[in-house]
């Protein structure tokens, strides 16, 4: 009930900020697109930890997927990889933490990504890994962790394929 209420005030806020500055108004019957949902959604679970702060229990983690791969290094952070696969998967009804969508923060060094992107890691009950995370200290440490917690380890590349199959 919380979690819903908090999703229609912010959306509501946001699709008004879009129409006030775009000076277009969505469809109202229609979902937002992904571009929009994932921010709501992020939005939604960061006050929600604030009003109400506890333990995500596994059931709640279930459908939540955390996406996994190398982003030092490569051209963009690999930004695009990782949009492009979150796009797929988020079609396919998973909620998704996708690192790359906390962008380029000035200032902000690998501990300080690590660090955040951690926090999102342990509200997930997979993990689907991009090809050549075994190449990435970060994405070997989410994996060994994500391991340790007893979460299942996917490649993202094959649970889409699986997807689309069954």
């Amino acid at each position: 009930m919380l979690t819903e209420t908090l999703r229609t005030i912010v959306t509501e806020s946001l699709i008004g900020m879009i129409a006030s500055v775009t000076r277009l108004v969505p469809p109202a019957n229609e979902p937002p697109p992904d571009f929009i949902q994932a921010p709501i959604d992020r939005a939604v679970d960061r006050i929600r930890a604030v009003i109400a702060p506890g333990v995500t229990l596994a059931p709640s983690r279930a459908n939540r997927l955390y996406l996994d791969g190398p982003m030092t290094g490569f051209e963009d952070f690999n930004f695009p990889a990782f949009n492009k696969m979150a796009a797929k998967l988020r079609a396919r009804g998973y909620v998704v933490e996708n690192p790359a969508e906390h962008g380029v923060v000035d200032g902000a060094d690998w501990a300080d990504y690590m660090a955040y992107d951690l926090t999102r890691l342990g509200l997930c009950g997979q993990v689907a890994v991009l090809p050549g995370w075994e190449n990435s200290k970060g994405a070997r440490l989410e994996v060994h962790i994500a391991r340790e917690l007893g979460m299942k380890i996917v490649n993202a590349h094959d649970l889409v394929s699986m997807e689309v199959a069954g």
